[in-house]
């Protein structure tokens, strides 16, 4: 029998009674989560918040929040979750003022387009854009640009994970480290785990495949394209260090495991830490899960380790 942390069992009994992701109008999920944000604490006081606009290649506007702590030791682009179609820099705002607090560095959360309206590869040319404005904004971000990271979750993990690789390749600008929490690596679908937690633990493989799908897998790209299961990149060595946070009972946990071995098949330096009796989502319940704060605790002292070091 699956050991699940006591917090998280009435929500898991919950959302039995919840509809499937698919079968959900897509702004009432957004709505939603919107609303769910709200009701967390905010977050601590960072010295310095801006929201600012970053132009992106067809001229539309990427909307970005900073977070620059006193004395900013570095930068980390920060890429929130929501299966590509949902979450926002609002839904992700208490996770970034803890991460610009824990690690001393100022994060730049990224609000990028979401399908379906934006299907791929929308979302990731917004994050390439930014992470390319990232690099030439010295006087905004603060005195180490050059010390870059780059952090996300789920689906932010996904576009943080390409946009490593697409880092690598275009030669720069060079990550220090990439902190990947449950990311999405393989979307064939097909990791152990998929099939032991496909269904009531929160994310179900139906959700994988729907937002997926909604993504554009089948239509805009393959399933087995690197810029979208960035686990079947031709190569990885060269890329930036990863740390990857897994919960243990998510369909995701498998292919996070892959993922930390193709790397270290490659000589990247990978670490990966599964989070006992933990689903999907625990990452952003730092109010009532301990285990939430300390995995955003370790994913802040790696990206502090990295800037100094």
């Amino acid at each position: 029998m699956t050991f699940i942390h006591p917090a998280l069992r009435p929500l898991l009994e919950a959302s039995k009674q919840l509809p499937a992701l698919s079968d959900s109008p897509v702004e009432a999920v957004r709505n939603a989560a919107e609303q769910r944000a709200r009701s967390r604490p905010r977050g601590p006081e960072i010295e310095n918040v801006q929201d600012v606009t970053v132009k992106g290649r067809d001229e539309h506007d990427i909307p970005v929040r900073v977070y620059r702590p006193h004395d900013s030791l570095g930068v980390v682009i920060a890429l929130h979750g929501g299966a590509w179609m949902l979450g926002s820099i609002n839904t992700f705002d208490d996770v970034a003022r803890h991460l610009a607090n824990d690690s001393g560095c100022t994060v730049v959360s990224v609000n990028y387009r979401l399908a379906p309206e934006h299907p791929f590869p929308a979302a990731l040319d917004d994050v390439w854009d930014v992470t390319r404005w990232v690099a030439t904004n010295a006087e905004l971000l603060g005195p180490t640009p050059h010390r870059l990271m780059i952090m996300g979750e789920s689906a932010g993990a996904n576009l943080a994970a390409v946009t490593a690789l697409k880092a690598r390749d275009a030669g720069g600008p060079a990550f220090r480290l990439q902190a990947l929490v449950y990311p999405s690596v393989d979307a064939r679908l097909q990791g152990e785990s998929m099939e032991r937690y496909r269904d009531g633990y929160l994310l179900t493989k139906n959700d994988m495949a729907y937002a997926l799908s909604t993504y554009g897998v089948g239509t805009k790209a393959r399933a087995d394209q690197w810029e979208i299961s960035p686990l079947l990149a031709p190569s990885h060595q060269g890329v930036a260090p990863a740390l990857i946070v897994s919960a243990q009972c998510d369909p995701l946990c498998s292919e996070a495991a892959s993922y930390a071995q193709v790397l270290t098949e490659a000589n990247v330096p990978a670490v990966h830490v599964v989070y006992t009796g933990v689903t999907h989502l625990f990452f952003g319940m730092r109010d009532a899960l301990e285990a939430s704060k300390q995995a955003q605790q370790q994913v802040a002292l790696a990206l502090r380790n990295a800037a100094i070091n």
